[in-house]
């Protein structure tokens, strides 16, 4: 835990000298948030707030690591959830936003403005967390694939990496492309044809402030993404892994594409049943409204479950359904014209035998994911 808040602090906040942190957590994590806030003031030279929440409310708000009193407003934000049981979802039921919201698929508004100061939130090993990953799993399990991720047991765990450089140079190389329409294709089952949103361009979860200061909101970083005219969407797509739908683990899910929407699927007998929950809630939410591509070798790509759907999207190349993140929305015609679902499910769809082709609006055609891997050369 000494190494996670390093991390946090140091890679995915990236905090400076006068920064000062707010940490915003339950009970469950106090010693964590005190543990944070204590490393912070060795680089802040600042005390640390933090807020208790109870139901979603702050009921305790304090100064911590200082000797005086905090005299400057947070330049940098910390959410430490706590990761609890999901409960079981009725068939037939029509869910509210703080429902939704409870099984991790609440959209994003695709009006978000961009953050004016680092935000991150960073998930805290527990039994609960690591039940999900296994009925007999715990704390031990959790912490586990914490670490295997942010690679916690190698002495070099801090030193700065090239993983994020190369996001944005990736990044900014499938944009200079001009990319308008693309193609899905893998002998295990997908074959998948698409329009890229206009008025969208790749982008990552990375994120460079307007002053540009970097950081990672969800503390590890590996994908590109993109919204899709979300009604351009024909063929057919296999999951190659294991993704988390109502506090359910889906192992094997297959679906049939028309203009965007999932017009017909196959999967076990209790996957089926919640698929179906998940296409009632909303007439939008079936239909295909981003892409994501991430590279098979990576930290996230060695694990094959996370129970996180911020992480388990960067596992492999994805489909989103419903809401895309709001963050390849460039201009107000794109948000207006992108899925405003209030769900959103991202759904792994690649592996080394997958290729993704693109063609930008003269018609020349780009291979831009092939054996697991961004391409080096279009």
């Amino acid at each position: 835990m000494e190494r996670y808040a390093d991390i946090i602090l140091k890679r995915a906040l990236r905090l400076r000298q006068g920064d000062v942190l707010s940490i915003n957590t339950e009970e469950e994590n106090s010693s964590f948030a005190h543990l944070i806030a204590n490393k912070a003031r060795a680089i802040t030279g600042n005390g640390s707030y933090i807020q208790n929440i109870e139901n979603g409310k702050v009921t305790e708000s304090e100064e911590v690591a200082t000797d005086y009193a905090i005299e400057k407003k947070p330049t940098a934000l910390l959410y430490l959830p706590v990761y609890r049981e999901y409960g079981k979802a009725e068939d037939g039921a029509q869910l509210s936003a703080p429902e939704i919201q409870r099984f991790r698929h609440l959209s994003e508004p695709l009006d978000n403005s961009d953050p004016l100061i680092p935000f991150a939130s960073a998930p805290v090993p527990s039994d609960a967390w690591g039940h999900i990953l296994d009925e007999d799993g715990n704390l031990s399990l959790s912490a586990s694939i914490l670490s295997d991720l942010l690679n916690l047991g190698e002495d070099d765990y801090l030193e700065e990496k090239e993983e994020v450089d190369l996001l944005f140079y990736e990044r900014d190389r499938l944009n200079e492309l001009g990319l308008v329409n693309g193609r899905i294709m893998d002998e295990e089952g997908t074959d998948l044809s698409f329009s890229f949103l206009p008025g969208s361009e790749f982008a990552t979860t990375a994120m460079t402030l307007r002053n540009g200061r970097r950081f990672i909101p969800t503390i590890y970083a590996s994908d590109i993404f993109r919204a899709l005219d979300w009604k351009s969407a024909n063929g057919y797509f296999t999951a190659t892994r294991p993704f988390m739908l109502f506090g359910h683990i889906v192992r094997h899910f297959s679906a049939k594409v028309e203009n965007g929407k999932i017009t017909d699927f196959s999967s076990d007998n209790v996957s089926s049943r919640l698929i179906r929950l998940y296409l009632e809630q909303e007439e939008n939410a079936g239909y295909i409204s981003e892409l994501g591509l991430a590279e098979e070798n990576s930290s996230a790509g060695c694990i094959e479950y996370f129970a996180l759907p911020e992480w388990d999207r960067m596992r492999c190349s994805f489909i989103t359904l419903g809401g895309p993140k709001p963050d390849s929305l460039k201009n107000d015609e794109a948000r207006g014209n992108a899925n405003d679902s209030l769900l959103t499910l991202s759904i792994p769809i690649g592996s080394d035998t997958a290729i993704i082709t693109a063609q930008d609006g003269d018609g020349n055609e780009f291979t831009i994911m092939e054996d697991g891997f961004i391409k080096e050369e279009y």
